[in-house]
């Protein structure tokens, strides 16, 4: 069971699948979020239509393990609110990541950031202050993932930056997955 809809998870339940595995991908509502929703579509089709089983619209409520190792996982569909439970060999939470921005002290540096989710507003990677710049998870904006932050990164390397802020992230809490809230 991989759970979450966006790339990475969809990826991840793509070579899974791939390599003979058994595989049930669960997303909340819908895949890819800020993507282009026909062709995010268009993917999810295609990955049923080649063995990927989808769980949508599905939250998980609990997991368990088994005496035989196994993974049991109460989850309820979202739109007629009936729960099931089912049993999977391993369990991929691919839910999302909050940036590790706390402690950075970023306003003594004078960059603004918001404090509810640790992203920091930027354009073309440029924080509010000139000479600071900021990539990935920690930034709020379109282009939030990982490769694309490599790319960028690596194409500015001939700029004279004074500060580039890489900062690591953590994986979400599934509490609001699991309340609801």
């Amino acid at each position: 069971l991989v759970v979450g809809a966006s790339y990475v998870a969809m990826e991840c339940a793509g070579f899974l699948a791939g390599l003979g595995y058994d595989t049930t991908l669960m997303a909340r509502s819908i895949f890819l979020r800020g993507f282009d929703q026909q062709m995010a579509e268009m993917i999810a089709d295609y990955m049923q239509n080649h063995g990927t089983k989808v769980l949508r619209p599905a939250v998980p409520l609990a997991f368990s393990g088994t005496r035989e190792g196994k993974k049991t996982v109460t989850w309820r569909n979202t739109e007629t609110l009936e729960e099931f439970t089912e049993e999977f060999d391993t369990v991929l939470l691919a839910v999302g990541r909050r940036p590790i921005t706390d402690g950075l002290r970023l306003d003594l540096a004078g960059v603004h950031y918001d404090p509810r989710d640790g992203k920091i507003p930027v354009v073309h990677e440029r924080t509010n202050v000139p000479h600071i710049f900021a990539l990935g998870d920690c930034i709020k904006g379109p282009w939030e993932l990982t490769p694309v932050a490599i790319k960028v990164r690596v194409g500015c390397s001939c700029f004279d930056v004074d500060a580039w802020l890489f900062v690591f992230s953590r994986p979400l809490s599934l509490s609001p997955l699991v309340t609801g809230r």
